[in-house]
């Protein structure tokens, strides 16, 4: 009967830097099922490389035979088999030597763990566990692995060109639990994250780049948090500060909702609205926040019944569509306006807009620069979007590290394909 060469076997199972010893077995696997066992072993020049550094190192004793997962064959599992030795590396003592096939202390080969991120990428992580036919919980730490191996092969060059940032933080768990991401605009791509949020985290990420690296930035782009503001001015002083109109419009419309709901409790004391009752500025929230042009019949309608109830959540809802417009002029014709309409937010005695037109005011200048950029963190709060529509796919990532590896291998540009499709 024909028998496959070594050579042959190591084509089909995808093995480049593996030397095949022996000829396949199949044994009966404990959980159910038919195991196939292929011996290999690296290279002569590879048998001797130490795990941690890939130096040469001396030998110093073998431990007993391993098994590393590997790409299943047909219905059956694949495990390669190999005794590795320990070397004496002069720089990390004895440790076990480096094989070839897979990363250190992992129980799966390379081709495997990559595949498993890229199920992980899109598809649950219970939906992965099943069809690779390994636990759940290793999932996470196979997706942190495969990250931090793709970001090593991508070195600095991660943040080389760094010309434009967006920096904000967005919530992974309940409990007011943030993380800090920062977002390369030009090539619309994570770039870094962190646990927390504030001005020490952000300094991390200046001091994970180099004084080239930050000098090269010219843009930075965010909220309106001091925080943001200081780190910038500290690493980059000569990047410009621009504000997101989007937030901006924010503080407005948060102010607005508050002003809504003292006259919705205002209504309820003076008896004008009854408990269990249609009342129409409770149920004018959402008309009052959205945009005046993508206003629907009905809402235009429960806008003319506040205009008609409530002169002083009328007066706020049109400080708050005047801002919006504001910054969608040009910088020459925003400049007088919005000194006018700090003025006007400041001197109407709404509460929430008075200190509004103070924060407007002060921040002049930041709102101008922003106007005439034309940018915005519409890339970032994108990115957002994709990051919690990734927490919401792999459901479950309870280790923060495992959660950022994900998100790095679907958000971060990373080159992450199946094995034998590089």
């Amino acid at each position: 009967m024909p028998t496959i060469s070594a050579g042959a076997l190591k084509r089909m199972l995808h093995l480049p830097m593996n030397v095949v010893t022996g000829m396949p077995r199949i044994e009966k696997d404990p959980r159910g099922g038919e195991v196939v066992i292929v011996p290999v072993r690296p290279y002569a020049r590879d048998t001797r490389r130490c795990a941690e550094c890939g130096g040469r190192g001396r030998p110093y004793d073998r431990l007993p035979t391993r098994r590393w997962r590997h790409l299943d064959v047909g219905c059956a599992k694949l495990l390669l088999e190999y005794a590795p030795p320990r070397v004496d590396c002069a720089e990390h003592g004895v440790t076990v030597a480096m094989v070839p096939w897979a990363r250190r202390r992992s129980a799966y080969t390379r081709d495997f763990e990559r595949q498993t991120a890229w199920l992980s990428v899109h598809a649950p992580r219970s939906a992965v566990s099943q069809l690779m036919r390994i636990d759940w919980k290793s999932v996470g730490p196979v997706c942190r692995r495969v990250a931090d191996d793709l970001r090593a092969e991508q070195g600095a060059g991660l943040f080389d060109h760094l010309r434009s940032i967006g920096v904000d933080e967005t919530s992974y768990k309940r409990g007011y639990k943030y993380m800090t991401v920062v977002v390369d605009h030009d090539r619309g791509r994570v770039v870094w994250m962190h646990q927390g949020h504030g001005e020490k985290v952000f300094d991390l990420f200046f001091q994970t780049l180099t004084p080239e690296q930050r000098e090269s930035i010219r843009v930075i782009t965010g909220d309106g948090a001091r925080w943001i503001d200081e780190c910038a001015f500290r690493w980059c002083p000569t990047a410009e500060r621009i504000l997101d109109g989007f937030h901006i419009v924010s503080w407005a419309t948060d102010a607005l909702d508050k002003v809504r709901t003292a006259a919705w409790r205002r209504a309820r004391k003076t008896g004008t609205a009854r408990k269990g009752a249609k009342d129409p500025i409770k149920g004018a929230r959402w008309a009052l926040l959205k945009n005046e042009a993508d206003l629907t019949a009905g809402q235009k309608a429960q806008l003319e019944c506040v205009a008609n109830t409530d002169e002083t959540l009328w007066q706020a809802y049109k400080l708050k569509e005047r801002l919006r417009m504001i910054l969608r002029q040009t910088p020459e014709t925003a400049a007088p306006l919005l000194r006018q309409w700090a003025a006007d937010a400041f001197l109407s005695g709404i509460p929430g807009f008075t200190p509004l037109g103070e924060k407007i005011a002060r921040r002049h200048f930041d709102i101008l620069r922003t106007i005439r950029s034309g940018l915005s963190n519409a890339r970032l709060e994108a990115v957002n979007n994709r990051i919690k529509t990734t927490i919401k796919i792999g459901y479950g990532y309870r280790n923060l590290d495992n959660l950022i590896g994900l998100v790095m291998l679907k958000c971060g540009g990373l080159n992450l394909k199946l094995p034998g499709h590089q």
